[in-house]
Order: structure tokens, then C-alpha cells, then sequence
């Protein structure tokens, strides 16, 4: 069935439920390796994201699968949920802001929801926009991430077209600096053990249903994999400078593809974009990273 006007209206109208949760070590060093850090063992700069006996560093990208709570029985359901088709569902923009260095592992408090609805006419899909603050269980903010949904079979329900998020504009000049991060062909294999079991990106015939010839990588595994090179490029591997990390996905990474990341730095602004290697396009692009 699909999205109604009321339905947006009920969404938009839920007062966001404050949930605990937690996560150990071993989430934040998993998602380390899964975006690809550790390949050289003897790398010691990322081993103090890999390995506990040499550092306590966490990628702050970590936040989009650290964020795991218990929902109470009974608590409310996202009135969205089964009436979009979740098959023709991508990704299309995240973002991010650090309020302090992430710990290792920690207790946790988040709240928020979804925060917009847009509707870009039928046959052109529709926009989903959540918010969601994360603070440390005595109540001091940690972070606060965010992300537009891209249902590219749920347009047309007459809802309001103007007012998504507008994305950052790239510097019209050469690439201050560029990184080669190659990747690996059962990454989607390792990054899904971070919490993402969407079989898009590891069920071949899933995959086909959705118009994919074979799965796509994770969108926030390319994420990640952008702020690998960013935390190894100009910000000599001290997560501790960034407060946030955003960006627009502009077409699917497959596993395996070396994902070329271009970046310009203006005062504390690191703009970035993501190109294939393999096939000259453009991945991830209006990247801001923002930086002490």
C-alpha cells in the first residue's frame, strides 16, 4: 500500500522517544577493519584504530553503526515503515556531527526521528530525512547523525517538494590532495557484520530485483572509506580535529573498485568527493568535512 498524506503527517507528528543502548570495543575495531584500516599490520598510525594494545582511536564515521538501542514493547512504530518499497530504497545523502572524540565503547542515550518528507512527483520518487542525537548516559552530547532516504517508487503521494537538505558546493579548482583507497571484493561481506544485513549488497538475486546485475557496496561503507582517507590524508590520522563529516551518494560502488578520493582544504573545511577509478564516476560527491 502506498504513503498517504496522513501517513507523513502522523511521521512528522512523533515526539521522539529517548532509547538507551551501548556498544563495545569490539563494534568500533570491526568497523575499523571493515573500511579497510589494519591492511598493513605494521602501519602503527592505524593500528591505534585496530589493535586496543597500541591506541583508543575510533573512526568518528563509527557513530553511523554505533548508534544500536533497545526499543521497550509497546514503544512507537514509524508509520512509514512497510508502506514504502524498501527494494528500490537507496541511500542518498549522511550526515554528521561530533560533539566529542568517540570512546572505545560506551553507554548510550539517542533520540530523534524522522524530520521530512519530500515528494519529487510520481516516477521521481521520494525523500525521507531523520535526525537522530546520540549523548553518553550522563547526558554530555557524543554526536548527532542524520541521512536522506532516496524511494525511488514512492513519489507522487502530493506531499511538499522544497525544503531537503542543500548539499555543499566543491571548490572550482584543482584537488589540493587526492587519495587511491583500493578496495576489496568480500568487503560487503565484512562491512554487513558491522550491523547492515540489507541484502542488496550481498544477494545476488535481492540485488537483481532492485536493477543491479550484482550487489552494490554499502553506502556507508563508502562513507567510512572517504573519512579513512581524509583522517590519513590532511589530518595526519587525529580523529580528535573533526566535528563533521557529511555527504551526497551520487551513483553505487561495487566491491572490489578503487574508490579515488579529491579533496580542498579552506580554513576548517575539507571538501571531498568520491571518483571510480574503474569507471570514471563520480560516488560520493559535496563532501564537507569540518575541522578544528
Amino acid at each position: 500500500m502506498p504513503i498517504t498524506l496522513d501517513d507523513v503527517e502522523t511521521a512528522l507528528a512523533q515526539k521522539p522517544e529517548t532509547l538507551s543502548g551501548s556498544y563495545t570495543d569490539r563494534d568500533s575495531l570491526l568497523y575499523a577493519v571493515a573500511i579497510g584500516m589494519g591492511r598493513d599490520p605494521l602501519d602503527r598510525k592505524e593500528l591505534e584504530y585496530v589493535c586496543e594494545t597500541v591506541g583508543q582511536r575510533v573512526v568518528p564515521t563509527a557513530a553511523t553503526v554505533l548508534t544500536r538501542t533497545s526499543r521497550p514493547a509497546g514503544a512507537g512504530r514509524n508509520p512509514l515503515a512497510g508502506k514504502m518499497n524498501f527494494a528500490l530504497m537507496l541511500h542518498g545523502e549522511q550526515r554528521l556531527t561530533i560533539h566529542q572524540p568517540l570512546p572505545r565503547a560506551a553507554e548510550i542515550l539517542a533520540s530523534g526521528g524522522i524530520t521530512g518528507v519530500y515528494d519529487k512527483g510520481k516516477g521521481k520518487g521520494a525523500l525521507v530525512t531523520n535526525e537522530t542525537n546520540v549523548t553518553l548516559k550522563d547526558g554530555s552530547p557524543l554526536y548527532t547523525v542524520g541521512s536522506t532516504m532516496f524511494y525511488r517508487g514512492d513519489g507522487g503521494f502530493g506531499g511538499q517538494s522544497e525544503g531537503a537538505p542543500v548539499p555543499h558546493t566543491l571548490p572550482d579548482r584543482k584537488a589540493d590532495a587526492v587519495c587511491e583507497m583500493p578496495g576489496r571484493k568480500d568487503q560487503a561481506m565484512v562491512y554487513a557484520l558491522c550491523g547492515d544485513r540489507n541484502p542488496l549488497h550481498r544477494d545476488p538475486e535481492f540485488a537483481k530485483k532492485a536493477g543491479f546485475d550484482v550487489p552494490i557496496l554499502h553506502g556507508l561503507c563508502s562513507y567510512g572509506i572517504a573519512c579513512h582517507a581524509v583522517l590519513k590524508t590532511m589530518l595526519d590520522y587525529d580523529e580528535t580535529r573533526m566535528t563533521g563529516f557529511d555527504v551526497r551518494f551520487s551513483s553505487p560502488v561495487f566491491p572490489g573498485e578503487t574508490q579515488v578520493v579529491e579533496m580542498w582544504q579552506d580554513g576548517n573545511v575539507v571538501s571531498f568527493r568520491v571518483r571510480i577509478k574503474e569507471r570514471d564516476v563520480v560516488s560520493i560527491n559535496n563532501g564537507k568535512c569540518t575541522i578544528k
